[in-house]
C-alpha cells in the first residue's frame, strides 16, 4: 500500500480533535465522509477539506477506501461496524466499541467471517509513554504491582443537554470515560479481576440523570493485587493514575493521553517526558496520530487484529462494564425494547 485511504463512517463532534491527529500522518488520506444526513456530511467535508460527502449507502459501495473509522454515538457502533465489515472494509470503531459484550461478540464474529481488521479506538495504548511505563514494570523496577488507582472525571455544566447525559445514547460516566480506567488496569495487570465491587450515583444530582453520574470500582486479582477506578460526568477530579509496586511507584498525570510520568524507586525519582510531535503550526494534535499510525501499520502487515489492543482486551473490558451496570441496575431504554 502507498497511502492508506480512510473513509469516515460518521461525522460526530470527535472529528474536530481526531482530524488534528490525522493531519500529522503523512502516509494516509481521507477519501470520503458519510453521515445520516447529507447536510452534516457536507458541512464536515467542507470543514476538513474532504472531497466527497456521501450517505452511508454510497460510501459502503466505494472501492477506493482501505478502512472505515466510526466516530458516532455508542449505540450505533455495532450496526455501522457490521455493515462496513460485511461490505469488506476493515474497521476502527470509537470506544467503547459496543454497548455490551454481546454486541462486541457479534462484531468479532463478523470480522472473522469476512477476514477483516477490527479494533476499538482506545488511543491511550498507543502513546509512546504508555509503552515506556510498561517496560519499566516488565523490567521489575517497581517489584510486584500491588495496586493501581485511576480517575477520569469532569463536570458537565448545568445547561448541558448532550449525548453524555442521554440514556438513549448510552450516556453516563462508565461508557464515556470509565472505560479508559478499565482498559488502563487491563494494560497493567493483563488479566481479569477475580472480584469486582462498585457503587454508582444515579438520579442523585440536581439534573436527575438516569445514567451513572459518578462511580467507583474496586477490583481484586487472584494474587491479592487491587485496583480502584473512578469516573464521573458531574464531579471534577484529577485525571491521574498511580501504579504502586513493592519497590516503587509511578504517577501519570492525564493517564488517558499520557505524555509524562514520575517514577519513584527507593530514594530516587525520575521523570520521563514524551511530548506529542506536531508537523503544522496551529494544528495541535493531542496524540491521535499514534493510534492512526498503528492502524496503518496493521493494515500494511495484513493483520486482522491489533497485537497491542486485542479483541480479547475489548471483550474483557465490556464484560466488566456489563457486570458493573448489573450491580447498579442500570439498563438503557433501548435495551428494554
Amino acid at each position: 500500500m502507498d497511502k492508506i485511504r480512510w473513509g469516515l463512517l460518521g461525522a460526530g463532534n470527535l472529528l474536530e480533535r481526531w482530524m488534528k491527529g490525522f493531519r500529522q500522518v503523512e502516509e494516509a488520506e481521507i477519501a470520503a465522509i458519510a453521515s445520516r444526513t447529507p447536510e452534516t456530511a457536507r458541512r464536515m467535508a467542507d470543514r476538513f477539506g474532504i472531497g466527497d460527502a456521501l450517505s452511508y449507502e454510497e460510501i459502503l459501495k466505494r472501492d477506493d477506501i482501505d478502512i472505515m473509522y466510526i466516530p458516532v454515538p455508542h449505540p450505533a457502533h455495532k450496526e455501522l461496524a457490521i455493515r462496513a465489515m460485511e461490505a469488506g472494509f476493515p474497521v476502527l470503531v470509537e470506544k467503547p466499541a459496543a454497548v455490551s459484550a454481546a454486541e462486541w461478540a457479534e462484531m468479532e464474529r463478523c470480522a472473522r467471517e469476512h477476514g477483516v481488521f477490527l479494533m476499538e479506538a482506545v488511543w491511550t495504548r498507543f502513546f509512546p509513554l504508555m509503552e515506556q511505563v510498561l517496560r519499566v514494570i516488565r523490567a521489575g523496577e517497581l517489584g510486584d504491582v500491588r495496586h493501581v488507582q485511576a480517575s477520569f472525571a469532569y463536570r458537565v455544566p448545568d445547561s448541558y443537554r448532550g449525548r453524555v447525559i442521554d440514556p438513549e445514547q448510552a450516556g453516563g460516566a462508565l461508557l464515556d470515560v470509565g472505560v479508559y480506567g478499565l482498559h488502563f488496569v487491563k494494560f497493567i495487570f493483563g488479566k481479569m479481576p477475580e472480584r469486582l465491587l462498585s457503587l454508582a450515583s444515579v438520579d442523585t444530582d440536581d439534573l436527575h440523570l438516569q445514567v451513572d453520574e459518578q462511580n467507583v470500582v474496586i477490583g481484586q486479582y487472584d494474587n491479592g493485587a487491587l485496583f480502584t477506578v473512578s469516573s464521573a460526568i458531574r464531579t471534577e477530579m484529577p485525571d491521574t493514575a498511580w501504579i504502586y509496586g513493592t519497590k516503587g511507584s509511578i504517577r501519570m498525570p492525564v493517564f488517558w493521553k499520557p505524555t509524562s510520568a514520575v517514577i519513584s524507586c527507593g530514594a530516587g525519582e525520575r521523570r520521563i517526558e514524551s511530548p506529542v510531535p506536531q508537523r503544522f503550526c496551529g494544528v495541535e494534535d493531542e496524540g491521535y496520530q499514534y493510534e492512526i499510525r498503528h492502524v496503518n501499520d496493521c493494515l500494511r502487515r495484513g493483520l486482522t487484529e491489533s497485537p497491542l489492543l486485542t479483541h480479547e482486551m475489548t471483550r474483557d473490558v465490556l464484560k466488566l462494564c456489563d457486570e458493573l451496570r448489573a450491580q447498579w441496575g442500570l439498563v438503557y431504554p433501548f435495551e428494554r425494547k
